[in-house]
């Protein structure tokens, strides 16, 4: 017995032994590219080569590295050469085609650029330094960036330090490079390095064009109160924010002959847009803003005109533009349509919302009726937003109901006349236990004006207070399931609203503080918080 058992187990062992599997192929390479040579050397002084290269311990390859290399003191795009730019290699070359300033510290930063060609790991941050003169400097600043209103802050910000002999001009920063140049890359946080010793003027930018001056109509900045001294000032943050910019207006496009779209840029106003043809009593017009887009609507009830002509009105100028109408085109007329913004369920404390896409003139609302489950009628009251494209129907929402929202012919009327088709719309709404409500306790000693938004991930306002008392408990009460937090903006001139800052008048953008953490709210769930705005920090440093 113990033969046959012993034989078993040999057949057994052999037969395992035997099996062939498949390779597991190892793990995979989780390290970015190593440098092993570079030529000139690292740190090199009395640089005077016209070619750097640099040779790493594996293929490479550059990703996006013409927008990710910064040159410190900034070199123009033309005045060197690096390549390969597509392909792989071991050896990466910068040629140098104008001459070098002397006796400058230059620092080349590569960036996350360099990548092996097998994972895709990058070199982060990989920095080349050298001299032309005898000696490199040393000195450094460094810092965080946080955007003045947003949680998330831009990535790809530069920070630009202007080298300050004599008297400082404001202007330098739209008309002139800076001395040295340093990018946020993909995080929050930047760092200059080998700097000289003296003043320095420092500001962030989200430079768009990523042509190194600030153009108000495009970029983000942040700046200090005051210039920067090394090696004494270190340790910098700085908050971006979006200027608010006098009115420019682009050219008008043509749309049909009953709709001309400006683009603009800078502050709206509806009144900078004057029609200088003589219209009949009989033809009606009015202006509407693109939602997406930084353009107006003229919208005219009938037009038999070729062309029309308009002032746009500027800050110091009048433009007169003709448009002239393309009547083959005039497929392209707007005819009144009427969707549901508010589908399905309509939430507590919610109401009902219709969007469409001709600007409307008249609701009648004794054509309008709205019915709970047991078909009895529920007072309203309908309202049209400011752009004229978004009917509200506000009536109190019970728990667990029903609605029917009946819509008559004639009810609603556009610019041109057009009216809608009979429309009804379904609506159920949520039980008490399908939300959760959260209870907030406010705390300062702060006596400025204070507006308490409620935000979702989105950064969407879900509830507002726009007079928060100190010491004072907010109710948010039948908040749906999910992620929010709290805002809180300090209204110093006390207009409602959150006030931009303005670089060249030095006016900074009011505080803005968020509460510490993401609040996750469940259904039939209370939460109790508390803001304490003498413990949380200013802006978005408590959420980054």
């Amino acid at each position: 017995m113990r033969k046959i058992i012993y034989s078993i187990l040999s057949l057994a062992i052999i037969s395992g032994c035997a099996k062939r599997g498949n390779p597991t192929g190892g793990p995979l390479d989780s390290l970015p590219p190593v440098l092993v040579n570079a030529n000139p050397k690292l740190n090199s002084t009395n640089f005077d080569s016209e070619e750097i290269r640099l040779t790493f311990d594996e293929f490479v390859k550059l990703d996006k590295v013409q927008d990710q290399l910064i040159i410190s003191p900034p070199l123009d795009k033309s005045a060197y050469e690096i390549k390969p730019l597509t392909g792989v290699t071991k050896k990466v070359f910068l040629k140098f085609i104008d001459s070098l300033d002397q006796n400058i510290t230059y620092t080349i930063n590569f960036g996350n650029s360099i990548k092996d060609n097998n994972e895709g790991n990058p070199l982060t941050f990989f920095s080349y330094t050298f001299s032309t003169g005898e000696t490199i400097d040393s000195l450094y600043v460094k810092g965080n960036i946080s955007d003045a209103y947003d949680i998330e802050t831009d990535e790809y910000v530069s920070i630009h330090l202007y080298r300050i002999d004599s008297t400082l001009n404001d202007s330098i920063i739209y008309n002139k490079q800076p001395t040295y140049i340093s990018n946020s890359l993909d995080s929050t946080s930047y760092r200059f390095k080998n700097l000289r010793e003296g003043k320095y003027l420092i500001v962030a930018m989200k430079d768009v064009d990523n042509n190194y001056y600030f153009d108000p109509f495009y970029d983000k900045i942040g700046f200090i109160d005051s210039l920067i001294t090394l090696p004494k000032d270190s340790i910098i943050d700085l908050k971006l924010f979006k200027e608010e910019t006098d009115l420019i207006w682009d050219k008008p496009h043509f749309i049909n002959s009953e709709k001309i779209g400006f683009g603009y840029y800078g502050k709206l106003d509806f009144s900078r847009l004057v029609i200088d043809s003589n219209l009949p009593d009989s033809v009606d017009y009015i202006f509407t803003k693109e939602i997406e887009k930084d353009t107006i609507y003229v919208w005219l009830t009938k037009n038999s005109f070729d062309s029309l002509n308009f002032n746009l009105i500027e800050k110091d100028t009048i433009k007169l533009t003709t448009v002239k109408f393309d009547r083959k085109r005039d497929t392209l007329i707007d005819s009144l349509s009427i969707s549901a913004k508010t589908a399905n369920v309509i939430h507590l404390r919610e109401s009902f919302k219709l969007s469409t896409n001709t600007p409307i003139k008249k609701i009648e609302d004794s054509l309008i009726t709205v019915r709970d489950i047991d078909s009895i009628l529920v007072p309203f009251v309908s309202s049209i937003n400011d752009n004229l494209d978004e009917i509200d129907i506000k009536f109190e929402v019970s728990p667990t109901d029903n609605y029917t929202i009946f819509i008559l012919p004639d009810a609603i009327k556009d610019i041109k006349g057009v009216t809608n088709d009979t429309l009804q719309f379904n609506l159920v709404s949520q039980s008490l236990e399908d939300y959760g409500n959260i209870f907030l306790d406010v705390i300062r000693n702060n006596q400025s004006k204070f507006i308490l938004h409620l935000i979702d991930s989105n950064e969407e306002i879900i509830r507002e207070y726009k007079n928060v008392d100190q010491n004072t408990a907010y109710n948010f009460e039948y908040i749906k399931p999910g992620k929010y937090t709290f805002r809180l903006i300090e209204d110093l001139n006390k207009n409602d609203i959150w006030d931009t800052g303005n670089y060249l008048k030095k006016i900074k953008p009011e505080p803005v503080y968020y509460f510490p953490s993401e609040l996750e709210v469940r259904a039939n769930w209370d939460l109790n918080e508390t803001f304490n705005l003498n413990i949380n920090q200013s802006v978005n440093d408590s959420i980054n």
